[in-house]
């Protein structure tokens, strides 16, 4: 939720209305907001802050402020009291559910200054929370999957018996016993696609401040371009564009998505059924600076090494990336997500001597893919660094092509290379 897309969004819905539709809104929280809580929480929880509760309130506020007006703050006061309540609980008595519940906050305040923002004469618009749908989930607090099968009905019923066109707080769930839990990353994307699927919507549509999905990102690659169509299959396999578990809400149901720029309307990229999607690469990204864990199997058979790895990563919160098991040897590619990784690499080293470990870049490319597509991509990677660590495995019905190098080379002239040669103009 950014200052300059909000007066964009109001003037989609009053088009919506007017055209006959039925909109529900899904909003995330104001841009950094979620941030900035998470940040007060660890200085709250290690009493490393001088802020009080009561400045960082008034901070809050002014941030909503500046978004939404005056107005619209007024109806957010009685959130604010609860939010400044639960922080000075949690300054005394940290936890993880109460830390999880504040953090949820920041969509709580946009769902409502966003109700008011909407709401004229021709809308009038209310704010939903997932605890009163309620829109239930596991028991993992901060990466809960929701209970679909047990959340649906209670949510499509819910939603269906309001006159006031909903605006749902994303990202948020509860358990059945009550307690806050969080969608994880994406997961405001999450709950708008789980609401689509419930109220078997016409379409969903995911308004981005960066607008379409392009063939490469267009600050590295002049030549780049939006994708007009992507397969549930596809856009899963991108990764970080639609969370996984949303996507799989619109497959479920076949419900068309759309990933869209409010300024640019021809700015899109649609979600559709594989079928309808044509054959070939779509697009081509890189992670830099991961780390490659190499076992040969005949120091020790991988796959009875492979649990120990992924237990330490776990431990660690350092995120698996690939894995790679073949006659020869074990590869588990890892990025560093919390900032621990030299410490997992120490114990990996101590517990796993004959471990090795080596900085890498990673190279990829989605699509629906042949044998010869697999080939054609080994070729490249291999005329551009004949020492590659890994190549695209050749498998049938392939969405994604995958390449190691080395992290002394430059990533990204090899993703212009591969975009000139799988690209189509």
């Amino acid at each position: 939720m950014v200052p300059d897309l909000l007066p964009l969004v109001k003037k989609q819905l009053l088009l919506q209305t007017k055209q006959g539709y039925t909109p529900v809104v899904v909003v995330s929280a104001v841009k950094n907001i979620t941030d900035t809580i998470i940040s007060y929480l660890k200085m709250l929880a290690t009493k490393k802050t001088k802020a009080t509760v009561e400045n960082f309130i008034i901070e809050l506020k002014d941030k909503h402020l500046q978004l939404f007006g005056e107005e619209s703050i007024q109806n957010a006061d009685k959130i604010f009291s609860l939010l400044q309540s639960d922080l000075e609980t949690f300054a005394h008595n940290p936890t993880i559910e109460l830390e999880a519940k504040i953090t949820a906050y920041g969509e709580k305040l946009s769902a409502t200054c966003s109700a008011a923002y909407f709401s004229d004469k021709k809308i009038k618009a209310t704010a939903v929370f997932a605890e009163k749908i309620p829109l239930l989930t596991d028991n993992v607090i901060k990466d809960a999957d929701i209970l679909y099968s047990e959340s649906e009905k209670k949510f499509a019923s819910y939603i269906n018996d309001m006159t006031a066109l909903p605006v749902i707080a994303g990202f948020t769930g509860r358990t059945k016993a009550g307690i806050t839990t969080l969608l994880g990353r994406g997961g405001t994307d999450t709950t708008a696609c789980f609401a689509g699927a419930a109220l078997r919507a016409q379409k969903v549509i995911l308004w981005k401040d960066v607008g379409a999905v392009y063939s490469a990102d267009p600050k590295l690659v002049l030549e780049a371009h939006t994708i007009p169509y992507l397969s549930y299959e596809e856009i899963e396999e991108a990764g970080k564009i639609i969370q996984g578990k949303a996507v799989q809400y619109l497959r479920q149901n076949k419900i068309q998505a759309e990933i869209a720029s409010l300024k640019n309307s021809k700015d899109r990229t649609l979600v559709i059924e594989g079928k309808k999607s044509k054959p070939g690469t779509k697009m081509v990204s890189f992670k830099k600076n991961l780390t490659l864990f190499s076992l040969h199997q005949g120091e020790a058979r991988g796959y009875q090494r492979l649990l120990e790895i992924s237990d330490l990563c776990a431990r660690y919160k350092v995120e698996v990336i690939l894995i790679w098991n073949d006659p020869a040897y074990l590869h588990v590619a890892v990025e560093d997500t919390s900032g621990l990784l030299n410490q997992l690499n120490k114990e990996i080293e101590k517990k796993l001597p004959q471990m090795t470990i080596t900085g890498v870049h990673m190279i990829t490319t989605v699509g629906s893919f042949s044998w010869k597509d697999v080939n054609k991509f080994n070729e490249v990677l291999y005329h551009f660094d004949k020492k590659a660590l890994m190549g695209a495995c050749p498998y049938p019905q392939s969405m994604r092509m995958e390449g190691l190098i080395k992290d002394n080379h430059d990533i990204t002239k090899l993703l212009r290379i591969m975009h000139k040669k799988f690209i189509k103009k």
